[in-house]
């Protein structure tokens, strides 16, 4: 494999590359003398000196030792061990790659390091041994030894962070209690699905969804009956609605749906097929609760462009809806 460095020196990378190819196959089976030696080798060094052992028990990033000859791991530490649920002496002699979750990771790791000469702090997937996946921040270094050719990989866990950061995401753009996307996601989606249409030449659907009599259902059986109220909402909503579509929650008893490439006819049949869903009683913990929906359509391009102008069109053709006959639906 061939990669080019950042500057003028591309003899000294094609070199660097060649000499991690190994490491670029994924490493292959070691030779058993030479491994044995080396395990020794190792095994010698930690058990003899007390500032290895304390570095090897307390370090908290997992670390591997890796020989470039082969690829194969001369050292995992007790951190490395641990969190991918491995015994050390299994991982001894084997194949790097089995850790990585994506190929291309690996290989985009090894290309960076032969154009910087290290890697710091690159973020990418990691496979445990059981098989669950985990998100890890790794450096790879070489190791300084004379007449050795040795790589440090240096590994640690930020699963818990990554998965902070995709609970963040997902409330910043859904509904807590119906798990729906809110008004933010529903407009970025519709934006998307506006820009399909207009470019494939058809027609899409906004309804605005308000629900009648939800006060009533909080004011005679309580908010906690009202949530649950709203749950089973989304739930039939979903159940009405195209795989295709999308169903968002943009306030108190307030649903829009986005119906792409609907003409007139597909919205109002699957509208009159909300409306029926949500007159059918909903059962809660203590007794019943009977509602009832409005419905607002509007049409892309005939009601606007854009999906505030839709949204804006669908919630007044709702409000009509209101004054003359509730339960039933009616077009911008």
């Amino acid at each position: 494999m061939k990669v080019q460095s950042r500057d003028s020196e591309t003899g000294s990378a094609d070199l660097k590359a060649g000499r991690l190819l190994p490491l670029f196959d994924g490493g292959a089976a070691t030779c058993a003398k030479n491994m044995e030696k080396d395990l020794a080798s190792f095994s010698h060094l930690i058990a003899n000196d007390a500032r290895l052992q304390v570095y090897n028990d307390t370090v908290p990033a997992g670390i591997l030792i890796l020989r470039i000859e082969d690829g194969s791991v001369l050292f995992s530490n007790n951190a490395f061990n641990d969190i991918f649920g491995v015994e050390g002496s299994a991982v001894m002699g084997s194949a790097w790659e089995t850790f990585f979750v994506n190929t291309d990771d690996r290989q985009k790791l090894l290309v960076k390091f032969v154009e910087d000469g290290e890697v710091r702090g690159m973020e990418l997937q990691l496979r445990r041994a059981d098989g669950a996946i985990i998100w890890g921040q790794v450096s790879l270094s070489d190791i300084p030894i004379d007449d050795e050719e040795l790589l440090l990989f240096a590994f640690v866990d930020i699963t818990a962070l990554k998965n902070a950061e995709e609970e963040i995401r997902r409330l910043a753009n859904h509904d807590p209690l119906t798990k729906l996307p809110n008004l933010r996601l529903f407009g970025h989606l519709s934006s998307k699905a506006i820009a399909r249409s207009e470019r494939e030449n058809y027609e899409t659907a906004v309804m605005f969804v308000d629900l009648d009599s939800f006060k009533q259902v909080n004011d005679t059986l309580g908010h906690e009956a009202g949530d649950a109220v709203l749950k089973e909402v989304a739930n039939r909503l979903l159940d009405c609605v195209r795989e295709t579509d999308t169903v968002a929650r943009i306030g108190g008893d307030e649903f829009v749906v986005m119906l792409e490439n609907a003409n007139s006819t597909g919205a109002g049949e699957i509208s009159q097929r909300i409306i029926d869903a949500l007159s059918k009683g909903i059962a809660l913990t203590k007794g019943k609760a009977h509602i009832g929906a409005s419905i607002g359509i509007a049409l892309y391009p005939e009601n606007g462009t854009n999906a505030e102008a839709l949204i804006k069109a669908a919630d007044g053709a709702m409000y009509d809806v209101k004054k003359r006959a509730k339960g039933s639906f009616i077009f911008a």
